[in-house]
């Protein structure tokens, strides 16, 4: 029943979950009894762990499973998936929404140490130059200093011999 042709994304995924739960197959004997690859099994299966909200728009037709695939393991998957619909975004632009999703939220995770912040701030108002900390969790780290002219370095390098 599993290769019946009008069967949607979630039942075929649920059909092979069957296969699995009744008869103890693998993803590699559920392939070969289908006729499919095991990366086309693993990728189906993959849709059942998807909020159940967005695997009834799977059902319904309003996400495809090349949509589907993209959201799986997201944490904001039903909210991704709603933009998609309400946009009618292609599989492409809705791999470059959450590429883009992922990176402002790495981004947002990364917040420096307020203490660093005072800290590029103080130098950058000593000597002008845009300073940046990264610092790590052992306190070792790179100090670095942005100089957009030859004077600014030269300033820089001066301040420098200067003071130490």
């Amino acid at each position: 029943n599993v290769q019946r042709s009008d069967l949607n994304p979630i039942e075929e995924a649920q059909g092979y979950q069957r296969l699995i739960d009744d008869f103890g197959y693998d993803h590699e004997k559920v392939a070969k009894f289908i006729g499919k690859s095991r990366a086309h099994i693993s990728n189906c299966l993959r849709l059942l762990s998807l909020p159940k909200e967005v695997t009834l728009f799977i059902e319904e037709g309003k996400l495809t499973q090349g949509h589907a695939k993209i959201l799986v393991g997201l944490d904001n998957a039903l909210f991704l998936a709603k933009k998609i619909i309400n946009k009618k975004l292609s599989v492409r632009q809705s791999e470059h929404l959450i590429k883009i999703f992922k990176s402002t939220k790495q981004i947002r995770t990364s917040a420096k140490d307020p203490n660093i912040k005072d800290l590029e701030n103080i130098l950058y108002q000593k000597i002008g130059i845009k300073t940046l900390i990264k610092n790590n969790k052992n306190n070792k780290g790179l100090l670095s200093f942005e100089y957009k002219s030859s004077e600014q370095l030269n300033r820089l390098i001066e301040v420098i011999k200067n003071y130490y």
